[in-house]
């Protein structure tokens, strides 16, 4: 394998790894936001039926369980207003399709690579570099990012990791 098959293969595995990460990242925060819906209007529903049925014979209940139970769901959903889990899955989900794109862009540029005196290669290698420069970057918490790693890796698709830079260990 020539230096261009290799550093394309290496493009690939970091695209894959960072497409599935963002696909991870979007599924927390749409179970993120199912957990907050149902959450607020289980609480809801207890406190209205409680007020409604007045089967509850404990003063306490009414004077500070119920109160702190609507006050709960009042943080519920300030934290979903201003958090938006729903926008940041949309997000998430678009950058994955964007980075899922590139990948497939690298592909047929990877059969290009076992002539390294293609001039075609360097145009298309330039291109797809400008691609990936011009994404928008998001944080995608570590957790995610080392499940795609491992999920990527259980392909056998890609060689080795390329390490350009030696670890001193």
């Amino acid at each position: 394998m020539n230096k261009s098959e290799l550093l394309l293969l290496d493009w690939m595995r970091k695209i894959h790894q960072l497409e599935y990460a963002h696909c991870f990242q979007s599924l927390f925060y749409t179970k993120l936001e199912k957990y907050i819906g149902i959450s607020s209007f289980v609480l809801t529903n207890i406190v209205a039926f409680t007020y409604r049925f007045p089967f509850i014979n404990y003063p306490w209940v009414k004077e500070y369980i119920l109160p702190l139970i609507a006050f709960i769901v009042a943080i519920l959903a300030g934290y979903q207003a201003f958090i938006k889990p729903g926008e940041k899955s949309e997000t998430h989900r678009k950058l994955g399709l964007e980075y899922e794109k590139i990948r497939h862009d690298i592909e047929p540029l990877y059969l290009l690579a076992s002539d390294p005196q293609n001039p075609e290669l360097e145009i298309k290698t330039k291109e797809i570099k400008s691609k990936w420069n011009t994404l928008n970057t998001l944080y995608v918490n570590e957790c995610y990012y080392k499940k795609a790693k491992d999920k990527v890796k259980s392909f056998n698709k890609y060689p080795k990791e390329l390490n350009f830079i030696p670890d001193n260990k």
